[in-house]
């Protein structure tokens, strides 16, 4: 029996400074109803997926997109395989226009996906079809495509702003918070990039991962139609499973992180280095410190002192982190 979870809250209607302003302050994910129903891929689908396949294809470019296919036993769920060394689908390249027509003609319950493909790579003429005015300017979508399937529980380090184009999506969403309950696989060895959570929310096995049921008490599902987006935080948990003979979703991904910044995972990794294997009351005093200069628990960390003397400790900005960058190299020396 699928577990029931909360609905994801939803607005209508939302424009550029209620987006930036209410909801991506809020860091909560919203359904955000409607938001493209006037793609003209969108009311492509409306005519039945032969019309919107032909639509994707007269717009493609040519060349070839990585694919996924897995046998029908794994019902379009894309996973590790029994041993969690390998992964229970292949991997290949299809033109795109094979790719499709073979969407339209899978058989015997196979399926068959293509994520993550740059929209201008694929199709460039599409972009200025497909106006998104929320995200930043230069911000260019990524296209979905596939037969029935399910993406596992992961999270993106970015924002996330989701279209759904035709077919249907059901997201089911975990906050951050819930990541012991999550059960995260390796971060290094997965099926996409992003680092995954082992239960599956739709059948879970909770006398194999019992703390699970205190995340299910939090998860929240949204179901998308056509013309639906969803906003994502980064951070947030979700599990997305696609239904329809010719699925397709675009999303946007984006980061406030300067460019002359570094990510925050790559800290993450580097602390399982410096940091993890650390004795118990050591890294406790070291969380003072992180506390203090990295999550400024008690306010600006170098308010005592002249910014020209703060050094690497002092505010934000290109020529600190030039700064930083050149201190840390000097270290590693």
């Amino acid at each position: 029996m699928t577990p029931e979870y909360a609905p994801l809250a939803e607005r209508r209607g939302v424009d550029v400074d209620t987006f930036r302003s209410e909801i991506m302050a809020a860091g909560e994910p919203v359904i955000l109803r409607d938001l493209v129903g006037d793609w003209g891929l969108v009311r492509a689908g409306q005519d039945g997926p032969n019309a919107l396949a032909d639509s994707l294809k007269s717009a493609a470019i040519g060349g070839p997109v990585n694919v996924m296919r897995g046998a029908p036993d794994i019902e379009g769920r894309f996973f590790y395989d029994n041993s969690m060394r390998g992964f229970n689908y292949q991997s290949g390249q299809m033109e795109f226009g094979a790719f499709i027509d073979k969407v339209l003609n899978i058989e015997n319950g196979e399926s068959l996906y293509m994520g993550s493909n740059p929209l201008p790579n694929i199709m460039p003429d599409m972009i200025i079809k497909c106006p998104m005015p929320l995200v930043p300017n230069g911000v260019a979508p990524r296209i979905w495509v596939g037969t029935n399937s399910v993406v596992s529980t992961h999270y993106d380090t970015d924002f996330n702003l989701a279209c759904v184009v035709s077919g249907t999506r059901t997201f089911t969403l975990f906050p951050p918070t819930q990541i012991a309950n999550l059960y995260p696989g390796p971060i290094e060895h997965n099926m996409a990039g992003p680092q995954v959570s082992l239960p599956n929310p739709e059948k879970p096995e909770l006398k194999k991962f019992p703390k699970f049921e205190t995340a299910m008490k939090q998860g929240r599902q949204a179901v998308l139609e056509p013309g639906d987006a969803i906003y994502i935080p980064p951070l947030w948990w979700h599990h997305v499973r696609a239904k329809g003979q010719l699925n397709v979703l675009m999303n946007y991904w984006w980061s406030p992180v300067p460019q002359y910044s570094r990510q925050p995972l790559e800290a993450l990794v580097l602390s399982l280095l410096a940091v993890r294997q650390l004795p118990e009351a050591e890294r406790a005093a070291w969380k003072n410190l992180f506390d203090y200069f990295i999550f400024q628990t008690e306010g600006d960390p170098m308010e005592h002192l002249p910014d020209d003397i703060s050094g690497v400790l002092g505010p934000h900005s290109p020529q600190r982190a030039q700064q930083i960058w050149e201190f840390f190299k000097g270290m590693m020396r």
